[in-house]
């Protein structure tokens, strides 16, 4: 990356900014979470949970939009011949394997906690068999054959996660065991967890009923209804603050349970939220058909200002608590919150042909550790970024 290409990003995303939002601060998140990694490895169990349950997500907000959607902003292509000398990058990376305790073509990290010392992934044939496995400081463990597609692990160590017939589950000190399914619901999607064991997820149930959910992993058999029906809850953070959604519109709820509504951006008329961490969430906003589909485009918010940008890339897969934007498809860059930028370092063994196959689905906190896998010879091995300042 060079410091062309940094000015270009950074001046992007200013011009991408929204004006401050008339309503109070709101945090957002979607209720439909599962990372296109998922989807994109052959059905990695999310998307059997997603479809059975039929929660929330980037589907329905890619409804047919009453006036076409505003053009987002678009990266600058660099001139051709332009010779850059960019200084030395204040942080460097190096990619490293995580070893694979059992066999399987299909092996993802896709979660980190906000320390980098715990990873979550699955390994598998990509075809609903599945089987997490927790690294702790790179040291591979397998969880119960009966736990499967893990959502999210915090800085404790404790993973939650779903199964594919809408049951919660919580991994603590070598135990499992299931969240409550709240009354008059069928079935839950687990999607996150903070630092003090508190659980989010949504309640599905007939009719395409739907509520926010807060579970406590001490007490799993527990929980309390977020906001209103019609609620989706897909992040917390670590003082308890819940994002989700309420009417397909980006929410947050205090830990006392007040709710206030998220900006959307100027011309959008809906937006969700991926995930929360620090002061800041991600999600997305509809844009426009394309062939027949519905182009889905990043937006930030940052949660102690209100201030909602739509982000001038084809995606972004993850939030750091320091603001780092994690852009994850093909050549994995991070993007700090002045616009600055770095790209992550492939392995030296992968080939040059298949340098365009890595995916980064999650990242630390402090914006060091970065977690995804990498895609050769019909294979997904998981890999871990490391980061030094």
């Amino acid at each position: 990356m060079t410091t062309l290409d940094d000015q270009r990003i950074a001046a992007l995303m200013q011009s991408a900014s929204v004006p401050e939002p008339k309503v109070d601060v709101g945090r957002a998140v979607r209720d439909g979470r599962r990372r296109r990694q998922r989807r994109r490895v052959g059905g990695i169990a999310a998307v059997t949970v997603m479809a059975g349950l039929g929660v929330l997500g980037a589907a329905q907000l890619g409804g047919a939009a009453s006036r076409p959607a505003p053009v987002p902003p678009a990266l600058a292509a660099s001139p051709q011949g332009t010779v850059t000398a960019a200084p030395p990058s204040p942080v460097t990376c190096e990619a490293s394997w995580l070893p694979q305790p059992i066999s399987g073509p299909v092996a993802v990290a896709n979660a980190v906690d906000p320390t980098g010392r715990y990873i979550v992934g699955d390994i598998g044939t990509g075809q609903e068999d599945g089987r997490v496995v927790l690294w702790t400081d790179g040291r591979a463990g397998v969880l119960p054959a009966t736990a499967r597609h893990a959502a999210a692990v915090n800085a404790g160590g404790i993973v939650v996660g779903t199964n594919g017939d809408g049951t919660g589950w919580v991994y603590r000190d070598g135990k499992l065991r299931s969240l409550a399914t709240p009354r008059g619901y069928q079935a839950v999607l687990v999607h996150a967890i903070n630092g003090r064991g508190d659980i989010a997820g949504t309640a599905r149930g007939a009719g395409d009923s739907h509520h926010a959910v807060l579970w406590s992993a001490n007490r799993p058999q527990e929980y309390r209804l977020v906001g209103q029906p019609g609620s989706a809850a897909t992040g917390i953070t670590e003082d308890g603050t819940i994002v989700g959604t309420t009417d397909q519109l980006p929410y947050r709820w205090t830990p006392q349970g007040a709710g206030a509504a998220l900006a959307v951006p100027d011309g959008y008329p809906r937006a969700s939220v991926d995930s929360a961490h620090g002061d800041w969430a991600i999600g997305m906003v509809p844009g426009a058909q394309q062939g027949g589909s519905v182009q889905m485009l990043p937006v930030r918010w940052n949660l102690t200002t209100g201030a909602v940008s739509l982000l001038p890339f084809s995606g972004a897969t993850g939030i750091a608590g320091n603001g780092d934007l994690l852009v994850g498809d093909g050549s994995p860059l991070v993007v700090a919150p002045d616009g600055t930028s770095r790209r992550l370092p492939g392995r030296s063994e992968v080939r040059a042909t298949e340098a365009g196959t890595y995916t980064a689905n999650g990242i630390s906190d402090d914006g060091l550790t970065v977690v995804g896998a990498v895609y050769e010879k019909q294979v997904y091995r998981p890999l871990v970024w490391h980061c030094r300042r």
